[in-house]
Parts: structure tokens; sequence; C-alpha cells
């Protein structure tokens, strides 16, 4: 008995401490498989922030690319037939009316860009005007219209009845300036048309740039024999509005100093372009409707081909409303007024001799004085012979004033007069 009792209790104790063992082992075992986890965990992360940044480039690409394909859209022009194009041109040149072409020829190279916008707003408003002076004088008028960069854009019209033109709606920029061959280009298309040799059909080119020559390829040797050519036909009239400083270079190609107008690419310059443009296009309707077929004085005030006769039949004789006062040194016109006539100088009665480009307001009445009689004719008519608009406000440059004085109304008190000129001062 003493035996077993000990044998079991021997059982029992390894039974217990191989149990105990076991215990002990166990969590040993579990460490390890708690860490399996815990480094999978940030290898699973990488992964899914890597996917939103490869993402985000691959939708921004088709975005960016949709306007650089759509921009160039505005100014891609078909491929234009002219003779098909100039057809009613050309029956209207057969009919022996009195036929028109306006061309422009625009500049669209990069440095356009900040003004392109208003480059068209002013295209637009010349559209107006020039349709109103067509129908006016019962011209019939035909418009082209080219621009061009570092090549010439195939025109976005041709010979188009101004009735038929569309507005713009909008210019691209791009390139460098390739100003003779667009020249040389609008010449040659023009020169070809059926009926363009015509007696009773004259052109205008009018174009605008921004900057100077520097792409030419095509006309640039020979452009200015060809503009000697258009002009030696009488029936040309080829005018540029360009930035100061490139009056020289269209001189030396034989443009006279009348068709060259300097303007700045400021807000107020575009605008100031945009009149220039206007009263150049009423100078060209003018003098197509006494006859001339061509104009040397697109921007100035030009009465060489004026008679007296024209004059005193469309205006009042004003000689005994006025006093002509001459003016010795240079002085302020109200002194010189008070002066000479012992009288108070009333604001507005004075007219000052036209002699520098000056500022005329819409409001600002003209007078023109007959040299040789001495007569003075004043009033709106003054300002149609000038090629003036009336009721615009306009930058004039005097030009050949033929036998007669301009004098322009002056609403200062302290307006300096040149010397050797003269003043007139109305009494009433």
């Amino acid at each position: 008995m003493s035996t077993r009792t000990g044998k079991a209790s021997t059982t029992t104790k390894t039974t217990r401490s191989t149990a105990g063992k076991t215990a002990a082992k166990k969590p040993a075992a579990k460490k390890p498989a708690a860490k399996k986890p815990a480094a999978k965990k940030p290898a699973a992360k990488k992964p899914a922030t890597k996917k939103p940044a490869v993402k985000k480039p691959a939708t921004k690409k088709p975005a960016v690319k949709k306007p650089a394909v759509k921009k160039p859209a505005a100014d891609k022009v078909k491929k234009v037939d002219l003779s098909k194009a100039a057809a009613v041109a050309t029956e209207a040149a057969k009919s022996g009316a009195l036929v028109n072409h306006v061309i422009f020829v625009v500049d669209r190279s990069g440095s356009m860009s900040s003004i392109r916008r208003k480059v068209v707003s002013v295209f637009n408003s010349q559209l107006a005007a020039l349709k109103k002076s067509a129908a006016s004088t019962g011209q019939a008028t035909f418009v082209s219209f080219y621009t061009f960069h570092s090549v010439v854009d195939a025109p976005r019209f041709f010979a188009l009845p101004i009735d038929k033109v569309p507005k713009l709606d909008a210019i691209s920029t791009t390139g460098a300036t390739a100003l003779l061959d667009a020249t040389g280009q609008a010449l040659v298309d023009h020169q070809g048309l059926p009926g363009g040799a015509l007696d009773n059909v004259s052109f205008i080119l009018l174009v605008l740039t921004d900057g100077y020559e520097n792409h030419s390829r095509k006309y640039k040797s020979k452009i200015g024999t060809m503009i000697k050519a258009a002009q030696a036909s009488g029936r040309w009239t080829l005018a540029f509005l360009t930035p100061k400083g490139g009056e020289a270079t269209l001189l030396r190609y034989g443009i006279p100093a009348g068709n060259i107008q300097a303007w700045s690419t400021s807000g107020s310059g575009v605008q100031t372009m945009g009149q220039d443009l206007q009263r150049g296009l009423q100078t060209f309707y003018e003098a197509r409707q006494k006859g001339e077929r061509a104009v040397v004085g697109v921007f100035t005030t030009n009465l060489a081909q004026v008679s007296v006769e024209a004059v005193s039949a469309s205006m009042s004789d004003s000689t005994d409303a006025f006093v002509r006062i001459p003016v010795s040194s240079a002085v302020a016109i109200r002194p010189l007024v008070e002066s000479e006539l012992k009288t108070s100088y009333k604001k507005g009665h004075g007219y000052y001799e036209l002699t520098k480009p000056e500022l005329v307001q819409e409001y600002k009445e003209i007078a023109i004085v007959d040299k040789a009689s001495g007569k003075i004719y004043a009033g709106d008519a003054a300002r149609s012979h000038l090629g003036l608009p009336i009721g615009a406000r306009i930058k004039v440059k005097p030009g050949d004033h033929g036998s007669f004085a301009i004098f322009v109304q002056s609403t200062s008190v302290n307006r300096k007069l040149v010397a050797g000129t003269s003043l007139l001062y109305k009494k009433a």
C-alpha cells in the first residue's frame, strides 16, 4: 500500500510538472504570431497612397490638350476659289457701277495677343460704318479679310458684298510678322480679278500691324515694285496703321506719308486707331463720290482736289460773322482777342488755324477759308470735305489743303496760338 501510494504521488508530480512546462511554452509561441500581422500592415498601406498620385496627372492631360487643339481652329479657313468668290463683284464691275474693293490685312502675330479682342471690336465697328457709307453713297462695296503671322492665312472672306459680311468673332495670335508677304498676297489676289482693271473699279488696302516686318519670304524682294505698279494704275489706295518708327520703312516702299498712321497698342491707342481707320475710309468714299479713283491722304485732312465752287455750293458764306486777326508772335488766345478787339473774350468764339495734329471733338465747328478771296465758310459740310466723320471725336493731321486754310473752334481761354498764323473770332 505504501509503495502504490508513493508511485501515485510521483506520477502526479510528473504530470503536474509536464503540464506546467506546457503552460509556460504557450505564450512564447503566440508572440511571433502577433508580430507578423503588425509587420504586414504598413506594407499594405504603401500601394494605397501611391495609386491616387498616379491617377491625378492622367485625368488632367486631356483637359490641357483640348483647348490647344481648339484655338487654331478659329483661324483655319478653307482655300478660297477667288474667281468664284468674286463673281458678284465681277458682274457689278461689268455693269458700269461704281465699285470699291475694301481689303483688310490684319496682323495676328504673337505680339498682338493682348489686344486681339480690341482689334475684333474695332473691325466690327468699322464694318458697321462701312455699311452706312456704302449705302449712303450708293457705291457697290466688296470686302476681303486677310490675317497673317509667320505665314499669310487664306482669306476669311474674299470680295464679299458688304451686306453679307459677317461680324468678326475672334482671332488667335501666334508666330512672327510676315507683313510684306501679306501685302503682296492681297495685291496679287485682287489684281487678277476679272473686271478688276475697269476704270469704275477701285481698291483700298488697309494694313494693320503692331510690329515690324521680320518673316516675309515670298514677296520681300519685289514688294516695292509691286506697290509702285499698283499705285501707278491710279486705282489703288494703300494705307498702313503701323507702330511708331515703322513709317520710314513704308515710305521707302513708296507709300505716301498721308497714308501712314502711327498708333499705340495701349487701350486709348487702339480706340484712336479705330477713329483713324474710320476717318480714312470716309475720306476714301468722299473721294470716290467726287470721281477720284485713289487717295494719297487717307489719314490727313486733304483739300487738294476740292474746288472753291464745291465749297461755296455746299456751305454758307460766313465771312461777315467773323473777324480775322493775324498772330505775329506766340500768344494765348484770350489776351490776343482782348488786346486787338478791346472786348472781353467769349469762350468758344475763337477758331485757331490747323498747323499740326490736333484732337477735334465732335462738338467743335470747323471753318474753311479761301486764301484767294478771303471768304469764310463754316458748318458740318467742312468736315465732309475734309473726310472727317460728323458727330465723332477724331485726331486730325494737316495735309494738303490746296487753296484753303483750315480753322478749328477752340473752347479754351489759354490756348497758345502759333506765330505766323491767324485767328478767326466770331463776332456774336
